[in-house]
Formats: structure tokens, C-alpha cells, sequence
């Protein structure tokens, strides 16, 4: 069935879900882009929204349907067909159904559909996987997984619709109990059973030449396919996805090599995408998956240091600070006014007094000599003079570093706070553990007091967070954290300093503010190399105890999972 290239006169069922019961701009975005294109739009809700965020939600669709949070977007989609039912669909000539786990259009919907309009379809979508000789799941039906339209949109046309096979396809299947069910009895036969019975469906996006390298071009190869093919959408996963499944099929680059893609080739905000992730994601995984990562040039930097953009603070006494890490002081351009903060205060109330006093400022850098982490058990203290070296040379090391660093901030307005990166040496490869330091427990207590709703998760990615105490920041972002903090002492709750370190980047997320690592170019190398070592010498132990083997198997065998 074809359609004229400019017909509109199609109705969208629009599957959404928050487990806060919010709306974020992203989806409300989405929602006016397909007015554009679209006769009807129902939204049905798994769930439930708080009073604004529905009145939000009407304002961009003509009637929204709630329900309860069952059956995934499968049982929502069988829901808001039957509640419009086969007689009012009939009345138009496409059906859409669309959720909410993609970000889009990147740049408009428009085309797309004018271009699909004139193919002769019976069914299509924007994206596809391709088969896989094996049925991950165990439990499709065909024993494999077959060649399939990605089911986040799939857009159906009336003369197919409204026949008697998709009418008792969807009428008869059974809702959901799982993701696994949604995928092995919904997307991943959808495709496969109405081809068979004749059936005629195209992708939106053509990825055929990505197939060899890959079963899901759109999750590995997003970025070819947002720049060289149109794709109009990028997945909201490709913020927080399974870092071990993408070193599984690549180098762990396809997520940042797609968000730069957006950046590059689209007109679409990038702020859409940081505030929806950062409100509901696990900051560690986003961390990892993105890569925010960042090595300042430590030679050269094209910053102009404007008087009272940024004040620096030391935590500690000038003499002290002059004796043993004078250079430093050196370093800090004299446009940025520094301060001493060398009372008895503990590093919270520090903190309090540095925010309140940076007041006008965008900037503020934190530099903490003395109050640093003692290392574990009976080792040697020059593990903590490492450690004050490290935090230094990696934000403070030149006047480049910190201006580089500065313009970073500039640039990528999401981030919040630049912290050195984690000590994975001498006795503080012991002392961080499993990167918590001992605090995970702690860091959840005290999240749920402060209000965090987003989850923190204990698990491969490790957290970031100024370990040693000293940080960059943007200063209001700063000044809020730091308030949070003194909320909790001044109710007197005991908050140890190396927990207030821990809580920083957390705070900063409440305000969707990402935390990234930032390490001058001059100690990177020495970075980099420690980490290298410390790699291969545990392979060579693993290696020769369960022999060489994929990354993710060779866990497993030491884990004792390993079949």
C-alpha cells in the first residue's frame, strides 16, 4: 500500500513510562515533532505521572490513556488500539507505534515519513537486527533469532492494520511478563510472522552494508547511521549501556563516537539528552559509557583569563602550602583570586565557607595538601605524598591545564565537576576496594536523605569522585552541593570527610550536572602507564592459572562461573 508523499493522516500510539512520573523536555519535544505529521496522537501511560507533569503531557497530545505499569510497551500498545478500537483506527491511513526510549527527531521526522509514504509497504520501521543463527534467549520461538524491525517504532498501513492477521495477532498474543518475553514473543517474531504470510516491510534506515560487522547497526554503528543515512533517533541506552556487552563487539567507542554524531550532523540539543539521563541513570555507568574523560594539554591552552571568572581556594596554611607545593601556587594564572582556608574547620564546613565567598565567580578550584585519605595497614607514606602529586599535576599542574580545564567547563555545560582520577596505586589500590572506599553503604543512606532518586549501583563501573579533595567545579552548581552538605551537619548527622567527597558528584547529579576526570597531559602518560602495568601483570597471573580467553569469559572463570 502506498501513500501520497505528503500524507498526514495517520494516528500515533505513543508508549511512555517514568518511574518518577515525570516528564522531560526530550519527550515533550518528540511529542510536538510528530504533530507535524500526524492526524491523532494518544499517549498511554505505563504508570503513573505527577499532576504537572500530566498537564505537560496533554499539552502536546490530543488524549492521554493511564494504565497500570504492566505488560511493557507491548500491553500499552494493545491497550490504546483497543481503546480507540479497529473502527476509529480504520479511519486513517497509518498506524504508529512509538515509546519513549529514544531521543528524537535529531533533526525532523518530516522526511522520513514523505520518503516512506511512497514505498510500497505494508509495514515499516526506522531501524533493524539482523538475524543470529542462535536464540540468545532460549525461548523465541523459531529457535533463532530472525531478521527484525525494531519494535520502539514501528509504523503499520491501514490495509494491514485492519486485516484479519495483524486483527488476530495482536488481539490473541499474550501481554509481557519480562523484557525477555517483550523481545522473544513481540520483537523479534513481529517481523518474521507476517513476512511469511506475504507480508511487505522495509527499514527506514538502510544498514545493510554495517550487517557483517554487526547484528544491531543501530546500537553499534549509531554513528554512520545518524551521519551518512538520516537516522533520525539515537537510543536513550546509548548512555548507560552494559560496558562489558560493548567490549563484546567493539572497542567500547560506538556510544561517544554517536553522540558526537549528534553533535556534528544534527541541530538537536544535546541538554535534552544529558538531563533525562542524568535524572534517572546510574552515574558511574553513564560515566564509563560516554567516556567523559578529559586530558588538558598541559603546554598549551587559547583561554583568556578574565579577572573574578574563578577563585581558587587551598585547604590549608599559605607557609605550608608555599614550602611544599609552591609551583603549584605558580601555576594558578593571576586573574583567579586564591584564598586560604587554614582554620580547624572540617572539610564540609571548608567547603560551606569557600561557596559562600565565591559568590560572582563561574568557576571555583578547590586544592586540598593536607587533609587527604591515610592510607591502610603498615606501607610506606609516600603513597599519600603520590596521591597530592597526582591531584595537582592533574588540574593545577600549568597555567594550560587550568585553563584548558576552564574552557572545558565552557563547552560542555552538562559537566558539573572535574575530579583527578581515582589512585589505583601502592596502598590506595587496597583502601578504594571496589571504589567506594568502604562507603557504599553510607553513600546510600545518605543519598536517600538528600533526596536522590536515581540509582547508585554497586557494580563494574567505578565511581568518580575527588578522592583526594581537591576539585574543579562551576561554581553555582558548587555552592548548591555544598549547601546540601551543611543541611546535614547543621541537623547533625556525621558526615566523615572522605563521605562528603563521595557525595559531590552525586549532588551534582541531583542538579543534572555530570562529573567527568580531567588529567593534564604531563601526568597522563604516568597515568596511563601505571594502569597498563597493573593490567597485564594480572593477566599473566590469570592467564597462566585459566589460560587466555575473551575478557567477560575470563571473569567468569574466575568468578567460578564459567561453564
Amino acid at each position: 500500500m502506498k501513500l501520497e508523499k505528503n500524507n498526514r493522516n495517520r494516528c500515533f500510539i505513543v508508549l511512555y513510562f517514568d518511574k518518577d512520573g515525570l516528564v522531560d523536555r526530550y519527550m515533550t519535544n518528540m511529542l510536538e515533532a510528530i504533530r507535524e505529521d500526524a492526524s491523532y496522537v494518544l499517549t498511554v501511560v505505563n504508570g503513573f505521572l505527577t499532576e504537572e507533569a500530566g498537564r505537560e503531557l496533554s499539552a502536546c497530545c490530543d488524549r492521554v490513556l493511564y494504565r497500570p505499569n504492566t505488560g511493557f510497551d507491548v500491553a500499552g500498545y494493545r491497550e490504546g488500539i483497543f481503546d480507540l478500537g479497529f473502527h476509529e483506527l480504520s479511519k486513517y491511513d497509518e498506524l504508529v507505534l512509538m515509546n519513549y526510549t529514544f531521543f528524537g527527531p535529531l533533526d525532523s521526522f518530516s522526511e522520513m515519513f514523505r520518503e516512506m509514504n511512497v514505498r510500497d509497504l505494508d509495514f515499516w520501521g526506522i531501524t533493524e537486527h539482523y538475524s543470529l543463527t542462535v536464540d540468545p534467549y532460549g525461548v523465541i520461538p523459531y529457535g533463532y533469532m530472525p531478521e527484525h524491525l525494531n519494535s520502539h517504532f514501528l509504523a503499520l498501513r491501514r490495509d494491514f492494520f485492519m486485516s484479519f492477521s495483524y486483527r488476530d495477532f495482536i488481539t490473541n498474543m499474550r501481554n509481557p511478563d519480562s523484557y525477555v518475553d517483550s523481545i522473544a514473543g513481540y520483537e523479534a517474531v513481529f517481523t518474521k510472522y507476517f513476512s511469511d504470510l506475504g507480508y511487505k516491510w522495509e527499514a527506514y534506515v538502510d544498514s545493510d552494508e554495517y550487517e557483517e560487522y554487526s547484528p544491531a547497526p543501530f546500537a553499534y554503528h549509531a554513528a554512520e547511521l545518524i551521519r551518512d543515512k538520516k537516522c533520525p533517533i539515537l537510543k536513550r541506552r546509548n548512555f548507560f549501556s552494559d560496558y562489558m556487552i560493548n567490549l563484546q563487539n567493539n572497542a567500547g567507542e560506538s556510544q561517544i563516537r554517536a553522540y558526537e554524531a549528534v553533535l556534528a550532523h544534527t541541530g538537536y540539543d544535546p541538554a535534552l539528552m544529558w538531563e533525562n539521563v542524568l535524572r534517572l541513570q546510574d552515574l558511574a555507568q553513564i560515566h564509563q559509557t560516554m567516556h567523559v574523560n578529559f586530558y588538558p594539554d598541559s603546554e598549551v591552552s587559547r583561554h583568556s583569563f578574565v579577572r573574578g571568572e574563578a577563585v581558587a581556594f587551598i585547604l590549608g596554611s599559605e607557609a605550608k602550602f608555599r614550602a611544599l607545593l609552591g609551583r603549584y601556587l605558580r601555576s594558578i594564572p593571576d586573574e583567579i583570586k586564591v584564598i586560604y582556608l587554614d582554620g580547624d574547620e572540617t572539610y564540609a564546613e571548608k567547603l560551606r565557607q569557600a561557596s559562600m565567598m565565591a559568590i560572582g565567580a563561574k568557576y571555583v578550584l578547590i586544592l586540598n595538601p593536607f587533609d587527604l585519605p591515610e592510607p591502610q595497614g603498615d606501607v610506606m607514606k609516600s603513597s599519600k605524598a603520590s596521591l597530592l602529586y597526582g591531584d595537582m599535576e592533574a588540574l593545577f599542574g600549568s597555567r594550560a591545564v587550568i585553563g584548558n580545564l576552564l574552557d572545558t567547563l565552557d563547552e560542555e555545560t552538562h559537566i558539573g565537576l572535574l575530579v583527578p582520577p581515582l589512585p589505583m596505586y601502592g596502598a590506595y589500590f587496597e583502601t578504594l576496594m571496589d571504589g567506594y572506599a568502604g562507603h557504599f553503604d553510607e553513600l546510600k543512606a545518605f543519598a536517600a536523605k538528600l533526596d536522590m532518586t536515581f540509582p547508585i549501583i554497586r557494580g563494574d563501573d567505578l565511581p568518580v569522585y575527588p578522592y583526594g579533595g581537591s576539585f574543579v567545579a562551576r561554581a553555582d552548581a558548587f555552592a548548591n552541593a555544598a549547601g546540601e552538605i551543611s543541611i546535614l551537619t547543621d541537623e547533625g548527622e556525621r558526615v566523615s570527610c572522605d563521605l562528603v567527597r563521595l557525595l559531590l558528584p552525586y549532588l551534582m547529579q541531583k542538579q543534572l550536572r555530570m562529573t567527568g576526570v580531567a588529567c593534564g597531559s604531563g601526568y597522563a602518560s604516568t597515568h596511563a602507564t601505571n594502569l597498563d602495568l597493573a593490567l597485564r601483570e594480572n593477566n599473566k597471573v590469570v592467564f597462566e592459572r585459566f589460560g587466555p580467553d575473551f575478557y567477560w569469559t575470563e571473569l567468569d572463570k574466575i568468578r567460578g562461573k564459567a561453564p
